[in-house]
């Protein structure tokens, strides 16, 4: 077989060329026959409800938007640097927009960009169905419009078949996914690893809530020698309800031992013996820590390694995260006129940099040691250039007298040489 036969992306046969596809495809793309999205309303409500979750995710969010992207290599280089770092369309600025991206990120773990060719829109990810194809990737997108809702950003494409079914095609849509260990098409919510420590979570605080309420025994017990009817108790506890009406939903309601029934206290339960604070708080760590946030960052006080986990944070949480919207950005825009090469911009990060005296030390020694001139120091501080000629040479290291430019010479003096 020819060399020729081999080239990348195409298989050539007599009279044929056919585009060289994956052989699996068509197998992977019936296990998945459409890719839904998965129910997160619970992932929803967490974030409603259980404060750590909206604050580490909250924080991620922050860090996230903070930091711009750089826009580099061939293609329409200042019109996608404008849509990510400015306007991405009309109606939204950058922050709220990424805003959005984001933590449909993290509830659903996808993120669906629409580009009309000039500015850029998110599809509610919930809403958005992935059609597999047989021989490619993806066939196309589906958003299923809310019943009630309307088309906000008059797509125009509503199928006359379906009326509440909108199709879009793979060149239109720009979709980040989050790790699946199941789907290769969709991704998942980064919360669904949490959902035991929800549940745990949930129960520590209603049996705390409860505990104050009814302080986890009955307020008072009415004994009896006589056997009672399920009438007479009912009425006896009615009357104590209208007669003491500042009980609280109920609690501290009497109970009643009939039949010479008596009571006895086998257990000493107090609340500091259940130890909610301690329980609540592990439960919340092991949340922060899961989401990638350290804990000690969701603290208050002044703690000696705060910069070190900042560092930890943003270098294992928030740029891994912007990486994956880099690379999705990059593969949508790279055009024929060459590869574009998207990148956050690190630099923007001060979490992420030196402290000054280290950065000045360290360019003073390049400087000093003939590595780099002066003026890409300035410029590796954030100075300007100076225009002295002088700034643009290279330093001979002042300790190596001669030897450095002339081999030849150098050393100690010799003969009539004097060391003045």
């Amino acid at each position: 077989m020819a060399i020729k036969d081999w080239i990348p992306g195409t298989r050539q046969t007599p009279g044929i060329t056919i585009t060289k596809l994956n052989p699996a495809q068509a197998a992977i793309a019936s296990s998945e026959a459409n890719s839904s999205a998965e129910d997160i309303i619970n992932y929803q409500t967490a974030y409603d409800d259980i404060e750590i979750i909206n604050r580490s995710i909250d924080l991620i969010i922050n860090a996230a938007v903070s930091i711009p992207f750089k826009v580099q290599g061939a293609g329409a280089l200042d019109k996608v640097d404008k849509l990510l770092n400015f306007k991405p369309n009309a109606y939204e600025d950058r922050v709220k927009f990424f805003r959005r991206a984001f933590l449909d990120f993290y509830l659903d773990g996808n993120v669906f960009f629409y580009y009309d060719g000039s500015e850029i829109y998110i599809l509610p990810a919930n809403n958005v169905e992935i059609i597999p194809d047989e021989r490619t990737y993806i066939k196309g997108y589906k958003f299923t419009v809310v019943a009630g809702g309307s088309d906000l950003f008059n797509f125009g494409k509503t199928d006359k078949k379906n009326n509440d079914v909108i199709d879009f095609t793979p060149k239109e849509i720009i979709h980040i996914r989050a790790d699946n260990s199941t789907s290769i098409y969709r991704g998942q919510s980064r919360l669904h690893s949490m959902e035991q420590l929800f549940e745990l979570y949930y129960y520590l605080t209603k049996f705390q809530r409860q505990f104050f309420k009814n302080n986890a025994v009955p307020g008072i017990v009415l004994q009896t020698d006589n056997v009672l009817s399920p009438k007479i108790k009912d009425r006896i506890l009615e009357q104590w309800r209208m007669t003491y009406s500042t009980l609280f939903n109920g609690a501290r309601n009497p109970a009643i031992l009939d039949g010479g029934l008596k009571i006895d206290k086998f257990s000493n339960v107090s609340f500091s013996e259940l130890d909610f604070e301690n329980s609540v708080e592990r439960v919340q760590q092991d949340m922060s820590k899961a989401l990638g946030v350290p804990y000690v960052l969701l603290k208050s006080g002044n703690n000696a390694n705060i910069d070190a986990n900042q560092k930890l944070f943003y270098a294992h949480t928030v740029v891994p995260l912007l990486e994956m919207f880099s690379s999705a950005f990059s593969h949508f825009f790279t055009s024929d006129r060459g590869p574009m090469q998207i990148t956050p911009d690190q630099k923007s990060v001060a979490a992420l940099q030196p402290d000054l005296k280290t950065q000045a030390s360290y360019h003073a020694s390049l400087v000093n040691s003939g590595i780099i001139t002066p003026n890409e120091s300035r410029l590796g501080l954030g100075f300007p250039q100076s225009e002295d000629a002088k700034m643009d040479e290279i330093r001979i290291p002042q300790n190596i007298t001669g030897s450095a430019t002339r081999p030849n010479t150098g050393g100690r003096p010799t003969g009539e040489e004097t060391t003045d």
